[in-house]
């Protein structure tokens, strides 16, 4: 794992006042190479150093292109049963992707959409849809490096294999590093959700998983990082917090809401539980108990039942008031969108995206989020407002959140 790029601020301001002490004016294609390929060195990602290429021709030849690995190589993981694959682990990121161009329609000074990017070989960027992890093959215009900014909202973490196909039994995967402190690049492990209930730690390198929590009885639902902390919520709606020694402990009241799924949101340094009620039975893993070869592998023939995943209903959204210590139920999320995905879930601003609406929670649900419909048209949006529904592919003014944009005029 790649370490993280310190600030270069001071050192930088260092040079660059040597620098023009003895010059009054100069081109920023005559900054000397030591200054370029310092700054180079603390560029934080891959898209970074392609838009300093991106410059001009002087910036181009000081800094070589980035290796044909992703931004984080993707790892090859001998996991442990009950994971009988060899998956791949793959981090992306999501971005607000802003336009420098002028929008004709808006008297913003840019347009932004939302993706999510990941790297293919010779520095090209790959872009997919932040929902529904699809990879965006069309674009209505070439992205010129120079008229577009990526800023770094999230980071999302997924376990594959190597034919790029989702692992059956994983819901969810974050990175965890046990001592912050560490020099070693190998010194992280992966906390995961799988089976639809259990809360495991696996350690780079070891031989089995660590199972958390302690009770059989606890089905957690969702794991995410918030002010760097790694918090949990299972389907009682209790929520907890997983120690660097790995203890996992009640950090607020039971919600004790009804909803058959939780997804945990961070939104302004908050902490937010979205409960999401169901038509039906939530699917069961079948194959934990008895149904294990001798090897510890799953057998071909288990997996969820029932065959059909339930689909929303409704959703309620709570938060932790921090001064009464309870859970207080959201009713308007105001300028707020939370976008639940597939490996990440987040929210932004919509002010952040000119014309785009609030208060509405971007989901994917049924045999569409376990992955047999991943097509921008499976994408659904609860708006808080009348508390309706609607497929994305019917309200068009909400689709303007994504990339591609379907006004190539306003690009």
């Amino acid at each position: 794992m790649h370490k993280k790029k310190q600030p270069l601020i001071i050192i930088i301001s260092i040079k660059v006042n040597l620098f023009f002490s003895e010059m009054t004016s100069i081109r920023w294609a005559d900054l000397p190479k030591e200054l370029l390929e310092m700054i180079d060195k603390r560029l934080n990602s891959r898209v970074d150093t392609l838009r300093f290429r991106a410059v001009c021709a002087s910036w181009r030849s000081s800094v070589s292109l980035p290796s044909s690995d992703q931004e984080i190589p993707p790892l090859i993981l001998n996991l442990p049963g009950p994971i009988s694959d060899a998956p791949l682990f793959f981090q992306t990121t999501i971005c607000r992707m802003d336009s420098a161009r002028k929008d004709p329609n808006s008297s913003s000074s840019s347009k932004s959409w939302l993706v999510k990017v990941g790297e293919s070989n010779y520095g090209k960027l790959k872009l997919f849809n932040p929902l529904t992890n699809q990879e965006i093959k069309y674009s209505p215009m070439a992205l010129n490096l120079l008229e577009f900014k990526f800023v770094e909202l999230s980071k999302a973490f997924s376990l594959k294999s190597p034919h790029g196909l989702s692992i059956d039994g994983i819901n969810k995967v974050v990175l965890f590093r046990v001592s912050a402190n560490s020099s070693d690049e190998n010194d992280f492990g992966i906390l995961a959700i799988f089976h639809e209930v259990e809360l495991a730690y696996w350690k780079y390198g070891a031989e089995s998983w660590i199972i958390l929590g302690g009770d059989e009885n606890v089905q957690y639902d969702d794991i995410t990082v918030c002010n760097e902390r790694v918090y949990v919520v299972d389907r009682c709606g209790t929520v907890s917090w997983i120690s660097p020694v790995l203890n996992v402990t009640q950090y607020y009241p039971s919600l004790y809401c009804f909803g058959g799924l939780k997804n945990l949101v961070e939104c302004c340094g908050d902490l937010y539980v979205v409960d999401r009620y169901l038509d039906g039975e939530r699917r069961r893993w079948v194959g934990i108990d008895g149904l294990m070869d001798s090897d510890d592998e799953i057998l071909p023939n288990v997996g969820f039942t029932p065959t059909h995943a339930p689909k929303a209903i409704d959703f309620r959204v709570y938060k932790m008031d921090e001064d009464w210590g309870k859970w207080i139920e959201v009713t308007s999320l105001d300028d707020k969108v939370f976008v639940l995905g597939m490996d990440c879930s987040f929210s932004v601003s919509c002010k952040e995206f000119n014309g785009v609406k609030g208060n509405c929670i971007y989901y994917m649900d049924g045999d569409d989020y376990v992955g047999s419909g991943l097509s921008g048209g499976s994408i659904l949006v609860f708006q808080l407002e009348d508390r309706s529904i609607h497929k994305l592919a019917v309200i068009p003014e909400f689709s303007e959140i994504f990339w591609p944009p379907s006004n190539v005029s306003s690009v």
